[in-house]
């Protein structure tokens, strides 16, 4: 009887191994890997940074090449290292002067006075384009008494050359008018003296200053 009970607790012990074993099998083969590595999960979440080398971690010649887009990027661009934002406009002009002589004469006369040894014709077209002109005179009044006046006169359309008159009121004197207006064409001009108190004046030497571009 007794072994018989021994026998049947032996039996039961070993089913009971066999059943845990068949378990054990179980659950490793047939049911899927739950476990995920820490490791792993940091892998896959964290990206890889990569640092920027910086010029002592950077070869020459990687330095060398990033000079070299720099400095096509900026002639790309108009630009030059180191060059201002506004860079400096240089405008070259080319300007011509042109002198006509028109003669010299004298009055004692408190009205003006044609003086027609100073006659001349002046063709605008012949000058190109005008930029500016002037009139200029060299008067002389001995006796210090008064002024002397001088201007250019368009014989043609009777009427004096805007902003030529001058006067002096020294012994002697080269003076330039403001800029004159010379018609356009044709025209004859000459030279009109005066003297604001009578006594004798001269004018030595008058001409027009044409400045052409």
């Amino acid at each position: 009887m007794e072994d018989s009970k021994y026998t049947h607790l032996v039996i039961v012990f070993l089913l009971t191994i066999i059943a845990g074993n068949l378990l054990f099998l179980d659950l490793k083969v047939f049911s899927p890997d739950l476990s995920v590595k820490v490791s792993d999960i940091t892998s896959v979440v964290s990206p890889t940074i990569q640092s920027v080398p910086d010029s002592s971690s950077c070869p020459q010649a990687c330095i060398s090449l990033i000079d070299r887009v720099n400095t096509t990027n900026n002639v790309a661009l108009g630009t030059t290292p180191n060059s201002p934002t506004n860079p400096q406009v240089i405008i070259s002009t080319s300007t011509h002067e042109s002198y006509i002589p028109l003669g010299s004469g004298s009055t004692s006369k408190t009205t003006w006075e044609d003086l027609t040894a100073t006659e001349t014709i002046i063709d605008t077209s012949n000058y190109g384009k005008i930029k500016e002109a002037y009139f200029i005179a060299s008067l002389r009044n001995p006796t210090k008494n008064g002024s002397v006046e001088v201007q250019l006169y368009n014989v043609t359309d009777k009427h004096p050359v805007w902003y030529s008159p001058i006067t002096m009121g020294t012994e002697s004197q080269t003076l330039s008018s403001s800029k004159i207006t010379l018609d356009n064409g044709n025209k004859l001009y000459r030279v009109q003296l005066k003297s604001t108190l009578g006594v004798l004046v001269y004018l030595d030497n008058a001409k027009i200053r044409i400045v052409t571009e």
